[in-house]
């Protein structure tokens, strides 16, 4: 057998998301900051997301963390996320597992019922808290980066919809585009997965080229929307459409933050009240709007999540230089 690379990862899912995180094979990454350092990963090793987030290693739906060298002081570790067409801000289904396997596997030592565990993220710094439950790690929650409302109350037209309503929300630093499920003609179960998928293709389309999203750094493209139901007794189901239309079966913890702005900004929740955030996988996050802040001038909130990760397994992957496929089934 003969290996260019071996990168060695701890699998974990999420929610229901399968991902994975890298703890070993990976080059020294530099860079002083994780933005630095994401865009070094793409520059010099983009082969490698390729090789492991597409087919045969991975498939379109993954999510792989990999671990870097910290760059705040404090911090425990840094964390890259990367999937089969690009790089993440942030994750937070990823977050909770990396800091689960943290305390799991000794990364960081646990300090019994609550861990603190700090991840470096392009979205900054991330702290999190380990809930300890006798050998496991029963919970985590986040507290994430400002989530705000960038634009709410938009619309765009859709061929065979007319006029769907639309808010424009940011959360852990990524970009939503969130509509009403049933605006968008479609009901949030499993078996509707295909139809979602459909729809949620269709508005990202739409918001592209009806709407002009301008954020720090100029005009940006939406990538991800998100359908929801209304917030009924402190429950709202969701699902998220990303990449090349996948559909996310976890609550997703970032849109879970731009929601928690959402609701917020709508009169739906105040400072220190909770929503529970469910997914396709009928597993949920629990969402709190633990302070408002500012972003830029701009109401904000600091959004607090707490979710379960499971460990799934650990995998190595192998690399032979003679394999056309090392760099991954690219479409």
């Amino acid at each position: 057998m003969r290996s260019e690379r071996l990168i060695t990862s701890i699998d974990f899912h999420t929610a229901g998301i399968g991902m994975r995180l890298l703890t070993a094979g990976v080059p020294r990454v530099p860079g002083a900051t994780i933005a630095e350092k994401r865009r070094w990963v793409a520059g010099h090793l983009d082969h490698l997301r390729t090789g492991l987030c597409l087919e045969p290693r991975g498939h379109k739906s993954l999510l792989i963390a990999v671990l870097v060298e910290p760059v705040t002081p404090g911090a425990h570790f840094g964390a890259l996320f990367m999937y089969a067409g690009g790089y993440y801000v942030s994750c937070g289904e990823a977050t909770i597992g990396a800091a689960t396997i943290a305390v799991a596997t000794g990364m960081v030592a646990s300090t019994g019922d609550a861990t603190r565990v700090v991840i470096d993220t392009e979205a900054g710094p991330i702290e999190t808290i380990a809930h300890g439950d006798g050998d496991r790690v029963r919970a985590v929650t986040i507290k994430w980066t400002p989530a705000y409302v960038l634009r709410p109350a938009e619309s765009v037209k859709v061929a065979d919809l007319g006029d769907v309503p639309i808010d424009l929300a940011v959360g852990a630093g990524n970009l939503f585009a969130i509509a009403d499920a049933a605006d968008a003609g479609v009901t949030l179960s499993r078996d509707a997965v295909d139809a979602i998928a459909r729809r949620g293709m269709e508005l990202r389309a739409a918001v592209n080229e009806q709407v002009r999203v301008e954020m720090p750094g100029g005009v940006v493209p939406v990538e991800n929307v998100l359908l929801h139901e209304p917030l009924t007794r402190g429950v709202s189901r969701n699902a998220l459409v990303w990449g090349p239309g996948q559909v996310d079966m976890a609550p997703c913890g970032s849109g879970t933050c731009a929601r928690l702005a959402l609701f917020h900004h709508r009169g739906l929740l105040r400072t220190g009240e909770s929503y529970t955030s469910e997914g396709l996988s009928d597993l949920a996050f629990t969402g709190r709007v633990a302070a408002e802040t500012t972003v830029d001038g701009r109401p904000a909130v600091l959004p607090e999540i707490t979710g379960t990760a499971y460990i799934t397994g650990t995998s190595q992957f192998f690399f032979d230089p003679d394999d056309p496929l090392r760099e991954g089934l690219r479409p």
